[in-house]
């Protein structure tokens, strides 16, 4: 699918059951993935791959570049998930298009940061240099906590016209407790028409305004996670960020395991609804109907273990309540991981998990003889596996009809 002709370059360039990963992954307090957004920014070149959001996408090989004749000054404010103690910050210039465009790369930062909210008051904490064409990284003060980032871009290398950073980054650590989980319900004005959004505890259904979409999903407040579904059928992966102040979506979406573009968009004026109404059936039934299969998130389980998590049973009921209805339907219970660590130890850590997503709906009263249950490691991704929100959607479980 796509959905705008720079999709197609985007595409090129890019081109586990729901669980903690098996082997622990740094976490990066500017990835998307982690939960950051950006809340506002001066210019961007476009609304896709050359956006503001590709700033924090977790990889270099899509950036952030000036609308032509607006090199410098440019701000952007990028919000945390939680307040964070950062050590570091890093500007991504390598993949910057300094052979094509000498001097693009942005050169000359000041960075302040705040704890009380995106207005600020703001308390500055770095003035200093990105290395033209390569990754810098920057020590930042000790002790320097931020809930929310203003970097400044005073400078670049030399071009007139335009000025490139291919990724911002940070370390550093959490500070106290992580915000209450709240409501990501209500409309968006997306990219990609109005988009509806229910949820139901943990889990999220809903419809939007393109090739009759829907979408079925789970949520911790902050990051939704869902399998989409247009006309065609055609299917796919997204992972999508709500702001603090609930007004703001940041997302991406995958298709045939590839990145293929930004999903964003503020939350809509009141009144406006969209066209679409979510599946009667529901989002899962509807999948399986039409395809014969359905990803599913919202199953979690221990670090390195195939115990089932007490907050998995609203998802696993989802799954228990389509089975009572339909006492015709045989179900394969796939298990899939990202690819960190090793392709054999994934494949058995899957498949045990699968082996406890049956066994709870047994011991629920589904007769064994309706499932099976089987483990695919890392050899079908739904998205990339070499930035933290795709290794976030390739851990899933996947129902197939038998």
């Amino acid at each position: 699918m796509v959905k705008h002709g720079f999709f197609v370059l985007l595409s090129l360039l890019i081109g586990a059951l729901t669980a903690t990963p098996s082997r622990a992954q740094p976490a990066d307090p500017l990835d998307l993935a982690a939960g950051a957004v950006v809340l506002s920014f001066t210019t961007q070149y476009d609304k896709g791959q050359w956006s503001a959001l590709s700033l924090i996408d977790g990889t270099p090989k899509t950036g952030w570049s000036s609308a032509k004749g607006r090199a410098v000054p440019v701000t952007f404010v990028i919000e945390l998930a939680r307040t964070y103690t950062l050590d570091s910050l890093t500007i991504d210039n390598s993949t910057a298009q300094e052979r094509k465009y000498p001097g693009i790369s942005a050169r000359g930062l000041t960075v302040h940061a705040a704890t009380e909210g995106p207005n600020g008051p703001w308390t500055p904490v770095l003035t200093a240099e990105a290395a033209q064409g390569k990754r810098t990284t920057l020590p930042l003060p000790a002790g320097t906590r931020a809930r929310w980032l203003k970097i400044d871009v005073t400078s670049n290398w030399g071009h007139g016209a335009y000025t490139e950073i291919m990724e911002i980054e940070a370390t550093g650590t959490p500070v106290g407790p992580a915000p209450a989980a709240r409501s990501v319900e209500g409309v968006y004005a997306t990219n990609y028409n109005l988009m509806l959004v229910r949820q139901d505890g943990d889990q999220v259904t809903g419809c939007y305004d393109w090739d009759h979409g829907a979408l079925n999903g789970t949520t911790d407040g902050r990051v939704i996670r869902f399998e989409w579904r247009e006309d065609g059928p055609q299917i796919g992966t997204a992972i999508m960020v709500l702001s603090e102040r609930g007004n703001v979506l940041n997302g991406l979406w995958y298709e045939g395991g590839a990145l293929k573009g930004i999903w964003y968009g503020p939350r809509a004026k009141p009144g406006r609804r969209p066209k679409c109404s979510p599946p009667r059936q529901g989002a899962l039934a509807q999948s399986l109907e039409r395809t014969g299969e359905a990803i599913i998130y919202g199953i979690r389980f221990d670090l390195d273990s195939a115990r089932v998590r007490p907050d998995s049973a609203r998802t696993l009921g989802q799954i228990l309540k389509l089975l009572q209805n339909r006492q015709d339907l045989r179900l394969t219970i796939e298990g899939h991981t990202d690819s960190t660590g090793a392709a054999s130890y994934n494949r058995a850590l899957s498949e045990r998990r699968a082996r406890a997503v049956v066994a709870w709906l047994t011991a629920h009263g589904t007769a064994a003889g309706r499932l099976q249950a089987v483990g695919m490691g890392e050899s079908v991704p739904v998205a990339d596996n070499a930035t933290p929100q795709g290794r976030a959607l390739n851990r899933r479980v996947a129902l197939k009809t038998q």
